[in-house]
């Protein structure tokens, strides 16, 4: 990634109405606009309309909270995508994980997690890896989920490796020291196939 934006923040000044009004749950506790959507408001239209998918992806997901959020540590630590991982522990502490399991999700050390979240995390490498999921995959999903919740699984992946690249590719930058540093890949203690 680089070491700064390659694209600066919009301003909030020179945003128009709507998306000022799009972006109002997106912002930190100071009141400001998220980077990452300051960032993509750049392209106005395209971001209100990301937002609605993404809405539903982070918001009203079918898939448990503390395991959809594994799945995106999962993404931003494979990616390298500091500022995905800077907020998904955030909010992965506030959805009562530990940093242990956060380590252990993003590392690829899960013989400590349940088989749930182990085949959540298969899932999700192979999906990174292959853009699919063989038939033994298939299987382990469709008998731990609903067809629903599959296709929350490939959207929460699809989403969360579209902002990887985009973190990646415009340089978003984090908004101050990451909550937790960032596993280096040589960190990684097991890979299950």
């Amino acid at each position: 990634m680089p070491e700064k934006a390659r694209v600066r923040p919009v301003e909030e000044a020179d945003l128009q109405e709507k998306t000022l009004s799009s972006l109002a749950p997106y912002r930190d506790q100071d009141g400001r606009i998220y980077t990452i959507w300051a960032t993509l408001a750049h392209h106005e239209d395209a971001l209100r309309r990301f937002l609605v998918f993404g809405n539903h992806v982070l918001g009203k997901n079918t898939l448990p909270l503390p395991s959809r959020e594994l799945m995106i540590l999962r993404i931003a630590a494979r990616a390298r995508a500091a500022y995905e991982w800077d907020q998904h522990v955030r909010i992965a502490r506030r959805a009562g994980l530990a940093d242990e399991t956060i380590l252990a999700a993003a590392t690829g050390a899960w013989s400590g997690l349940d088989e749930p979240d182990r085949v959540l995390l298969a899932a999700t490498d192979s999906l990174v890896d292959r853009q699919g999921v063989d038939d033994e995959l298939w299987g382990r999903l469709e008998a731990l989920l609903s067809v629903e919740q599959v296709i929350d699984v490939l959207y929460t992946v699809g989403q969360y490796l579209t902002i990887a690249t985009v973190i990646n590719t415009l340089g978003v930058q984090t908004e101050g020291d990451l909550a937790l540093p960032l596993p280096r890949l040589s960190d990684q203690k097991e890979v299950p196939a």
